[in-house]
C-alpha cells in the first residue's frame, strides 16, 4: 500500500518543484529581461542540478529522510511517541479503552513506533488514513528534496556569469521553504498517528 501511495508523487509533486527552482535560478542570474540565452543557461544548469538531486531523493534509505524531516537523531518519527506523548492529549481517544490494547509493561519509543504501524498496517485501507498517509509521504518527499536543492545552489557559484549574491538569495529562499514543507510534513505525521491511535480504539 505505501508503494501504492507514493505513485505520482514524483512528477505531480517533485517535478514542479524542479522547474520552478530552475525558472528562480534562471531569472536571479540575468540582470535584463533581453538576456534570454544567459537566463536559459542559468536556468539549464540548475534544472540539471534539480534533476541529480530528484535522483538522490529517491535513493536515500528512509532513516535519513526522517532526520530530514522531523530533525531528530534517535526515536525520529512521532510513531515513537504515539502512546506516550500524542494519544493521551488526543480528546478522541478514551484512555480506559486505549489501556486495554496496549501492553502491561511500559513500552520503548521502538516498541510503540513497531505497534502503531502494525495498527496502520490495519486501517491504511480506510479512505481517511490513506489521505493522511499519502499528504505526508508528499511533504516528506518534498522536504527531502528541497533539503537537497539548498545544499546544491552553492554548486551554481562554479557558473562563470554566476552572481553569488543572488546565488545566496536563491538559496535563502529554498533553505525558507525547506523548513516550511518539513514543519508541514512533521504536523501530517503527528495527524497521521492520531487518526491511526483513534481509529483503532474507536473499533476495538
Amino acid at each position: 500500500m505505501g508503494d501504492l501511495l507514493k505513485t505520482g508523487i514524483n512528477t505531480k509533486y517533485l517535478a514542479p518543484i524542479i522547474v520552478a527552482y530552475a525558472a528562480a535560478a534562471g531569472l536571479l542570474g540575468i540582470d535584463r529581461v533581453a538576456q534570454v540565452q544567459t537566463l536559459l543557461q542559468h536556468a539549464g544548469f540548475a534544472g540539471v542540478a534539480g534533476i541529480v538531486m530528484l535522483v538522490l531523493q529517491e535513493l536515500f534509505p528512509r532513516s535519513v529522510k526522517e532526520v530530514l524531516v522531523f530533525w531528530r537523531l534517535r526515536d525520529r518519527v512521532p510513531g515513537c511517541r504515539a502512546f506516550t506523548g500524542f494519544a493521551p492529549k488526543d480528546p478522541r481517544v478514551d484512555p480506559t479503552d486505549l489501556a486495554v490494547l496496549l501492553p502491561s509493561a511500559l513500552m520503548t519509543p521502538t516498541e510503540q513506533n513497531a505497534l502503531w504501524y502494525k495498527w496502520l498496517k490495519a486501517t491504511e485501507n480506510d479512505p481517511a488514513i490513506a489521505d493522511n498517509h499519502r499528504r505526508f509521504l508528499i511533504l516528506r518527499d518534498s522536504a527531502v528534496l528541497l533539503a537537497l536543492l539548498t545544499l546544491a545552489t552553492p554548486v551554481l557559484l562554479l557558473w562563470p556569469a554566476s552572481d553569488p549574491a543572488r546565488i545566496l538569495m536563491l538559496g535563502g529562499g529554498v533553505l525558507l521553504t525547506y523548513v516550511f514543507v518539513a514543519l508541514s510534513a512533521r504536523n501530517a505525521a503527528v495527524r497521521l498517528v492520531g487518526n491511526v491511535v483513534a481509529r483503532k480504539v474507536g473499533t476495538a
